[in-house]
């Protein structure tokens, strides 16, 4: 997962769109774009010839670019993307192998020069370019795996919090056995997970503890 990846202006209004929607729908859920798996379809187009094009969100990126640029070292992608250059060199070859692209040398370095091929032509006006997805460090790992924990607390928060505003008063097991039945289509959440979830309500405030065994709706 790329923490410094640019987004490229074009793609900055439909991603917030679907964070709106998506936080409309899912409240209390967080979000988190995982770039280096994703993909989308792009339409290019070369003189009077449109073509769509899927392909991975890094290889958009360094496509957006030709928009404002005929030519482009690869150090200047590095630049404008912060993807980083062993990253650029691999998403880049589907781009030049398909020849949207064109690259002054056969080698790539950080100074081969990229361009825009506008001799390009093909009876095809669909392509579905290979993905190259980028192996995650154990660092990135680490940070995906710490974002779907904090996801998932909020989510079981939320349950609660919705549970107890009905409730008003639940017992601890009922309220247990309620929260699991309402988030195991999405995932099934262990009991410490959730007793870890009541105390951090019972600390927020929205939440009391009448007795051991029973939780009142305070907020």
């Amino acid at each position: 997962m790329n923490n410094t990846f640019v987004i490229p202006q074009p793609m900055e209004k439909p991603l917030r769109l679907f964070e709106e929607f998506y936080n409309k729908q899912y409240n209390g859920r967080k979000l988190f774009w995982i770039y280096n798996l994703s993909n989308g379809e792009l339409r290019i187009s070369i003189l009077d010839r449109s073509y769509f094009v899927t392909m991975g969100t890094y290889q958009m990126a360094i496509l957006l670019l030709f928009n404002q640029h005929q030519h482009l070292k690869l150090n200047e992608i590095e630049e404008a993307t912060k993807i980083n250059m062993k990253e650029i060199e691999k998403q880049i070859l589907p781009l030049i192998e398909n020849k949207f692209l064109i690259s002054e040398s056969i080698d790539l370095i950080e100074t081969s020069l990229i361009s825009v091929n506008f001799e390009f032509k093909s009876k095809r006006t669909k392509f579905k370019l290979p993905i190259v997805t980028q192996k995650e460090t154990n660092q990135d790992s680490e940070a995906t795996q710490r974002n779907l924990d904090e996801d998932r607390k909020f989510f079981i928060q939320a349950i609660i919090v919705r549970i107890m505003k009905s409730r008003q008063t639940q017992k601890h097991n009922l309220l247990i056995e309620e929260v699991i039945t309402q988030s195991k289509q999405r995932f099934l959440p262990s009991i410490h997970l959730i007793k870890k979830c009541i105390e951090i309500l019972i600390d927020k405030q929205y939440l009391e503890r009448n007795s051991t065994d029973e939780y009142r709706y305070i907020a």
